[in-house]
């Protein structure tokens, strides 16, 4: 597929999920929510037939591509796919986390449109359309909504450990310019061969007025009961949602990225902090 019907495919140690370039993309305005569930799945049904459930990518029934015993692209429909992403939301953060041109030319809107669609082919009802505002609390079937406290779609190097939920998610704030959504957090007791207790986030970015915004993992602190602020390690662990990286985002077109702290002690953190020096200092405090 080349040309205006190329496509976008994100690789994730065996998760691959295709995103369509700006030629299926509809005109966009600030209020771009489809008017019903119908209007939604009509928007949505394009990007994910012609770039999704193709035999090069997930199957054209959206069955996925096996490698032995395993898949070197995951299932788009069934238990599979419903069970590693337990509500719609995560879905939409491992699509945003890729940073791939085409796929950034999508707005937010035009990715939970497609996610609608992927939905309905799973026999999950939507009663109004999806957005940013129902896509955690939307699943069915085969997903849980267990989502709090683990890491989604797992990952095969992280070794989660049980731990409290500090607090429901997601959890945001936001001023003028900036919103920023936790949407995961869980801890691990090693990641690789890094040995110890790692707090692992799901962030999302969205740009709330007219100017870009540059955001960076530099701006990130995590505050610990003793004081210190701690920053994000790059520590490599296998995730669909990719690492946390510097980039500029613009209305409508946000980003979601992953990022580990290193914890003195298991639940040794209070506060996450994002400060660009710009004017945008936004916390979440992470317990209650």
């Amino acid at each position: 597929m080349t040309g205006r019907l190329a496509c976008v495919v994100i690789m994730a140690w065996g998760f691959i999920l295709v995103a369509v370039s700006c030629a299926y993309t509809h005109p966009t305005t600030s209020n771009d929510i489809p008017t019903s569930v119908e209007d939604q799945l009509a928007r949505g049904a394009p990007i994910y037939k012609q770039t999704c459930a193709t035999s090069a990518c997930h199957g054209t029934q959206g069955e996925g591509i096996r490698a032995d015993d395993n898949f070197k692209a995951w299932p788009l429909v069934g238990d599979e796919f419903q069970s590693r992403h337990p509500n719609a939301q995560i879905v939409f953060d491992v699509i945003r986390s890729g940073g791939e041109r085409n796929l950034l030319a999508l707005t937010d809107q035009q990715i939970y449109d497609a996610i609608a669609y992927q939905l309905d082919q799973n026999q999950i009802t939507l009663e109004s359309p999806l957005t940013m505002d129902n896509a955690f609390t939307t699943y069915s079937g085969s997903m849980s909504a267990e989502a709090q406290g683990g890491l989604f779609p797992p990952s095969d190097n992280a070794v989660i450990i049980d731990s409290p939920l500090p607090r429901d998610l997601p959890i945001a704030a936001q001023d003028e310019r900036l919103r920023l959504q936790l949407d995961q957090i869980a801890q691990a007791s090693a990641i690789g061969n890094n040995k110890g207790v790692f707090l692992i986030l799901v962030i999302a970015f969205s740009d709330l007025d007219n100017e870009p915004i540059t955001v960076s993992p530099d701006h990130l602190r995590l505050s610990a009961p003793s004081g210190e602020l701690l920053r994000p390690q790059p520590i490599n662990i296998h995730s669909a949602i990719e690492k946390f990286h510097q980039q500029t985002i613009t209305p409508r077109h946000g980003t979601v990225g992953l990022v580990i702290f290193t914890l003195t002690a298991p639940n040794g953190f209070d506060q996450l902090i994002y400060d660009d020096q710009a004017g945008n200092r936004l916390t979440l405090t992470l317990k209650p």
